[in-house]
């Protein structure tokens, strides 16, 4: 169950990766070791905790005012907050990036 600050604005993954990723970002601004950088250190403790539940190739964008549009592997999204006006993004994405069309 969410608690009242939490907000999921968009998903798609399992309820249990939903949970889990709520569980992390509350922890994660819950330390109090972060020095000046919070939003990094947030992204990079929430990063750090799904490589070690669910392997490599996540990302984490963690901050007050930002655009995004990301390819992400299905059953791999999540848009939401832990804290009043800080939105947390994760995705994941393995493998090669698409090559890039250089002569266009």
């Amino acid at each position: 169950m969410a608690k009242a600050t939490q907000q999921v604005f968009a998903e798609d993954m399992s309820e249990e990766k939903v949970d889990f990723c709520l569980e992390i970002a509350t922890d994660a601004f819950n330390q109090a070791s972060f020095q000046g950088k919070v939003y990094s250190y947030v992204a990079n403790f929430i990063r750090a905790a799904l490589e070690k539940q669910y392997g490599k190739g996540w990302n984490v964008v963690v901050g007050k005012s930002f655009g995004a549009f990301v390819t992400y592997e299905i059953k791999t999204y999540f848009y939401g907050s832990v804290v009043p006006g800080v939105c947390v993004l994760i995705w994941r994405c393995e493998g090669e990036p698409p090559e890039c069309d250089r002569d266009g």
